[in-house]
């Protein structure tokens, strides 16, 4: 019975990717590979992989339909404990979670406002659990809204133990308070000491425009969440900073409200990422509409302020912000990929159309009353440009913030970390996503194609 079952994993794995079985011993003739340095997709190769290492990488030979393998992505910013539903993950969630972010091609993410996850760390093991490779940032640090009473001074809140069992990232909350800044010198005094340490002080700005200013006056290097509307950004900030925008989950706070365009969202989430359509497509029901009394920042203020500081665009960072609302494991990849590429797009002026007067979900939240986005299948010569920086975003730039092991990169003597597509991600309609497969550390640690009972989870 074991060795039939062995035999059926083996046909069922062959029949997806006839070179891939789940051990750490790869061939995989004739594929195109990401090429960093060139910043696309290489010729025809031939990739050897031995004990979940790249060992050899040659020159192939060409065929019709080639397979398209890229670097295990790296996301920098997700919450594990949050279900996306606004409640807490439970135990039997988490495999399922872990899985989402293996289904979106993610190889390493990092886990910010969790607490500790040692007891994960053992449970993966213990469960073999098919997982990315998990870090932990420090415990954020709560700077507190600054109440000013008779006489008071600025009281700080950048205290805190740092735990050597977590990566040297170090979140700072900042909230202000009717638009009074923090103190400065306090800021700055303490993104020193930590730099002093052999760590990494990280603004979350919480789309606060003050949050935002002060910490580029004192010289945070690394900023999380959007950019309100007229900040003030000198030429010098704008090249010694990586920024996380998040679109996500402003994006998804003034979706809510629009319960048809929510389920036609959804069903694109589906298709993009056939894991998250299997798992938690359609569980929310009535919960899509927005809380009464909710008030919601209109989206395209945020998208437009991207679109004015285009020297920004350089900067970017990749933290899906997996575990707000709305935004799951895998899905919420789709989610923020999708926005920036329709907010990179070049633009053209505007067409008017007396006999359409509606407006598209894109129109409403994106705006209309200076600019329309090029709709992805009108712009081939543009599309592939864009998809290139967010795949070099999502691959080298955020796997070098995280300290992954493979660099985001495939490469000779590197782990065998990457994703498998069955076509060309610069040209296909659907873009990046989705993917077919999915090999950590040389092993298939998921597949989007259906499995028999007995050969593979």
């Amino acid at each position: 019975m074991k060795n039939r079952r062995l035999l059926s994993l083996t046909l069922f794995l062959s029949a997806i990717a006839p070179s891939i079985l789940l051990s750490q011993n790869l061939k995989i003739k004739s594929v195109r590979i990401w090429d960093t340095e060139k910043a696309n997709f290489s010729g025809f190769v031939n990739v050897e992989v031995v004990q979940g290492k790249i060992v050899s990488i040659q020159e192939g030979q060409s065929i019709p339909n080639p397979q398209y393998l890229l670097p295990g992505f790296c996301d920098a910013s997700v919450t594990l404990s949050a279900n996306s539903q606004g409640g807490k993950t439970s135990k039997s969630e988490l495999s399922k979670a872990l899985l989402g972010f293996l289904s979106a091609g993610f190889s390493h993410i990092e886990s910010v406002a969790d607490p500790n996850l040692v007891s994960l760390f053992s449970e993966i093991g213990k469960s073999k659990w098919n997982a990315p490779i998990l870090t932990q940032s420090q415990k954020p640090i709560l700077y507190p809204e600054l109440d000013l009473g008779e006489g008071a001074i600025y009281q700080s809140g950048l205290v805190g133990n740092l735990d050597p069992k977590r990566n040297s990232h170090v979140p700072i909350f900042l909230k202000e308070k009717e638009n009074r800044g923090f103190s400065q010198t306090e800021l700055f005094s303490k993104r020193k000491d930590l730099e002093s340490n052999g760590k990494l002080a990280v603004a979350y700005t919480f789309a606060d425009k003050t949050s935002w200013e002060d910490a580029l006056d004192t010289g945070f290097s690394v900023l999380y969440h959007p950019m309100p509307e007229g900040t003030n950004l000198f030429r010098a900030q704008k090249r010694d900073f990586l920024w996380a925008p998040m679109f996500g989950i402003l994006y998804l706070q003034e979706l809510r409200g629009r319960k048809e365009e929510w389920k036609e969202e959804e069903s694109r989430w589906a298709e993009l990422n056939p894991y998250f359509g299997k798992v938690w497509k359609d569980n929310f029901g009535q919960e899509i509409e927005t809380p009464e009394g909710n008030q919601v920042t209109p989206f395209s203020i945020y998208a437009n302020q991207f679109q004015t500081e285009k020297e920004t665009h350089s900067n970017l960072l990749f933290a899906s912000g997996t575990g707000h609302w709305g935004l799951f494991p895998g899905q919420a990849a789709v989610v923020e990929v999708r926005i920036w590429e329709t907010l990179l797009q070049e633009t053209e002026p505007k067409r008017e159309n007396k006999k359409d007067q509606t407006q598209s979900l894109w129109d409403t939240l994106f705006g209309r009353s200076q600019k329309v986005f090029v709709p992805t299948n009108k712009d081939p010569e543009s599309l592939p440009k864009i998809r290139r920086r967010i795949i070099q975003t999502l691959t080298e730039k955020t796997c070098r913030y995280l300290g992954a092991d493979h660099g985001g990169k495939i490469r000779v003597g590197g782990p065998a970390h990457f994703s498998i597509l069955t076509e060309n991600p610069l040209k296909r309609t659907s873009g990046i996503f989705p993917i077919e497969s999915m090999v950590l550390g040389g092993k298939l640690v998921y597949t989007s194609k259906h499995t028999k009972e007995g050969t593979a989870k």
